[in-house]
């Protein structure tokens, strides 16, 4: 089981936009030395459509090698091409991917039965452990009733809930998964109560960005020490805020720039308007982020 704070990695790219790979290598030992739980590589804000798969494979087996076995390691399976999936599962077993990240789909018509079956077959064929996403407030497929079916699968080991306020329909009840079964906060702003109500951690994009504070935060909610993790959620709060004003990765990679972790390159990031950058820079000091 994962426990903690688990960064949707950024993936700085160079100047022709294929990923800089030297550069993410200096973020994965940044995040190491700050104390994150895994890395989720390939995913974030859509970027993995940006990358062929044959640069997602590249990436994923770089960061593999980096890390050496000091994080976890979770690639992203997601792809818009069907036959993706097969190609990027094969690489992350092949390449030592602590496990892999398969979102489910909303698309496609499926009956829960269906789905059940569609589940279990991907994850039959990954090998690697398989955790799985969806967005229950605003579900087209999965109901929490199916969820203890699916986490029976051989090798389906954990969800990521990206629900913000879900319904009391949409509720999880944690006593009926099996033991080892994990489930992650997948909303910024929501992933302390989310630990403080019995989650193993949280997938955080702000994680980029303050490491440090997100797993102190998670670190105290799971020790049920409610009054330390809102203290610590609280100053991380102006900093979720700001960067769900830009849903692409440039917030990020411009307060990874100007915190100097990652170099400007040829095309420094832009935000959309002007006064974005005075909140963003405002959101930083509130974090006690040094830029």
């Amino acid at each position: 089981m994962i426990n903690g704070s688990i960064v949707d990695l950024i993936i700085p790219t160079a100047s022709d936009g294929s990923p800089d790979y030297k550069t993410v290598d200096t973020l994965i030992d940044w995040h190491i030395d700050n104390g994150s739980a895994a890395l989720l590589i390939g995913s974030a804000t859509g970027q993995h459509s940006e990358f062929n798969n044959e640069e997602r494979g590249e990436l994923l087996k770089r960061a593999i090698w980096q890390s050496d076995g000091r994080i976890v390691v979770i690639a992203n399976l997601d792809t818009i091409d069907p036959d993706g999936f097969f190609e990027l599962a094969r690489a992350a077993d092949e390449f030592g991917a602590d496990a892999g990240l398969l979102t489910l789909p909303t698309s496609m018509g499926l009956s829960q039965v269906d789905l059940f079956e569609y589940v279990r077959e991907l994850a039959k064929f990954a090998k690697l452990p398989l955790i799985l996403r969806d967005d229950f407030s605003h579900r087209n497929l999965l109901s929490p009733t199916t969820l203890p079916k699916l986490a029976e699968i051989e090798g389906i080991i954990g969800l990521i809930n990206d629900s913000s306020e879900p319904t009391p329909e949409d509720n999880i009840n944690i006593s009926e998964l099996p033991s080892g079964f994990a489930l992650y906060a997948g909303h910024n702003t929501d992933a302390c109560q989310w630990v403080l109500a019995g989650y193993q951690g949280g997938i955080s994009l702000v994680g980029n960005i303050a490491p440090a504070l997100v797993n102190d935060m998670i670190s105290a909610a799971q020790q049920n020490n409610r009054a330390l993790a809102m203290s610590l959620n609280d100053r991380l709060r102006p900093l979720t805020q700001a960067l769900m004003t830009d849903p692409s990765a440039n917030s990020v990679t411009w307060a990874l720039t100007e915190m100097d972790c990652i170099p400007e390159g040829g095309h420094p990031p832009s935000l959309p308007q002007s006064s974005d950058y005075a909140q963003l820079r405002r959101a930083l000091r509130t974090a006690q982020v040094i830029i």
